[in-house]
């Protein structure tokens, strides 16, 4: 009884232990990943769903690549911009980012937007904000420029 007790308790420690790598990012396995920034639900609404993405999600956005798949962005610091930003709907991006397509999110860790001819950096980053200017009139810095 006291060796299964014993177990029992080991149990969930090795399930929070997993497995490290995988928790571990590592940009040699990011992906460049192109394709346009839409409303989740109201492209799920084309399909016939009752997505209400006016009621709670509020058009979240995500990506339609050139395959016509959808992704989520993984709404963290680098990728709120991208899930909320209204001014992004409608434009052609292309990430550095990790890919989870068993889940069809993408994490993103450096975006840049077309504009015209031009692809534009609007990666977030703590100095230069969500997009160039978003500080004042100071440019983008070092790490952004990349």
């Amino acid at each position: 009884m006291r060796k299964l007790l014993i177990a029992l308790l080991a149990l969930p420690l090795a399930a929070i232990a997993g497995d490290k790598d995988a928790k571990k990012r590592d940009f040699a396995k990011t992906v460049r990943l192109q394709g346009t920034v839409v409303c989740l639900g109201c492209e799920l609404e084309k399909d016939g769903a009752d997505a209400q993405c006016t009621l709670h999600a509020k058009h979240a956005q995500g990506l339609r690549d050139a395959d016509g798949n959808l992704w989520s962005f993984v709404d963290n610091l680098r990728g709120h911009g991208l899930v909320t930003g209204e001014s992004l709907r409608g434009r052609e991006i292309r990430l550095r980012c990790w890919t989870f397509p068993k889940a069809r999110f993408v994490e993103a860790w450096q975006y840049e937007v077309k504009d015209g001819d031009a692809w534009v950096q609007w990666s977030y980053c703590r100095d230069c904000g969500w997009e160039k200017g978003d500080y004042g009139d100071t440019d983008l810095c070092g790490d952004c420029k990349e």
